[in-house]
């Protein structure tokens, strides 16, 4: 089945402010493997993240809040559908996009607006997996991670890896506070 997530990262916001924001409230109960609906992190490189496991969610929050950030990164997978997606905002207003959608083809990525420096070597070497797979048995979507290292170029994060830097995060369970 595989991961259905998305996620939204915050850069140089405290992860309190970030989730007064957007009205969720931290219950201090660790969440290791986000297995529940939300949880969120404060990365020691800055950047604060709300996990969901709502593959939706993310495309569904407003990126303008009522506080000054540097950058705001938001992530979509479903690796059921081949299907990731990261979009990059400063000051509310979204850059540039990088989607992958298999269910369109297998080479499919959609770019718009200028995403940062380190995407076109991302993207060059995942291509060129990608080829070599398709010369072969064609079984690995190399496409589908242009967009996941990208985010993760840029936030130090990528939802598979256990460790960032050497050192595993502080997951904490948080819940809307409406609910």
């Amino acid at each position: 089945m595989g991961f259905r997530i998305s996620w939204l990262a915050f850069e140089s916001v405290e992860k309190a402010a970030l989730l007064e924001a957007l009205d969720f409230k931290d219950t201090g109960e660790a969440d290791e493997a986000n297995e529940c609906p939300f949880s969120a992190v404060q990365l020691r490189n800055g950047w604060s993240i709300i996990w969901s496991n709502d593959f939706e969610w993310a495309a569904t929050q407003p990126i303008k809040l009522s506080f000054p950030t540097k950058r705001i990164v938001s992530c979509q997978l479903h690796e059921g559908l081949m299907y990731s997606a990261v979009h990059g905002a400063e000051d509310g207003i979204e850059l540039w996009s990088v989607i992958h959608d298999a269910q369109q083809s297998l080479h499919d990525l959609s770019v718009s607006g200028d995403p940062p420096e380190e995407f076109p070597a991302i993207k060059d070497r995942l291509f060129g997996e990608q080829e070599k797979e398709d010369a072969g048995s064609a079984e690995v979507d190399f496409v589908f991670d242009i967009p996941i290292e990208l985010a993760a170029s840029i936030t130090g994060f990528r939802h598979d890896l256990w460790e960032i830097d050497g050192h595993r995060p502080d997951w904490t369970v948080i819940e809307r506070k409406s609910s």
